[in-house]
């Protein structure tokens, strides 16, 4: 019998795609991707038991810089990761599924992107003086 050269490379194209914290908008997403034929599995983080936990709204921060905070979840974090090359598809799929699809789920591409234009909090100390 003859071994194939492919067999022993270890090949990982899985990106994180996105965040979810309930879990029917998870099972909504499942659905579409087998649908859709989209490679994908699900990380799943457990909520920890956090009292007194809050946020405060430092320098009177915008109703836009809130949405970066994860919303109030009960069961915990849903990470779901993609296949590299069907990234633009699964998201497409999620916008087009996921009527409310801003407030249920988090991209990390948008979230990469907000970090990256806002200055970080001593630069804004600095611009006070």
């Amino acid at each position: 019998m003859v071994e194939s050269k492919l067999s022993k490379v270890k090949v990982n194209n899985e990106v994180a795609l996105c965040e979810v914290y309930d879990s029917a908008t998870k099972e909504r997403i499942k659905k579409v991707f087998f649908r859709e034929g989209i490679s994908f599995f699900i990380k799943f983080n457990k909520k920890f038991g956090l009292a007194g936990l809050g946020t405060v709204n430092l320098a009177g921060t915008d109703i836009e810089d809130r949405r970066d905070a994860p919303p109030e979840c009960k069961e915990g974090k849903y990470i779901i990761c993609v296949n590299k090359s069907q990234g633009q598809l699964a998201k497409a799929s999620i916008m087009r599924v996921v009527p409310d699809y801003r407030d249920r789920v988090i991209f990390y591409d948008e979230m990469e992107k907000r970090r990256n234009e806002r200055s970080p909090f001593w630069n804004l100390i600095a611009q006070i003086e």
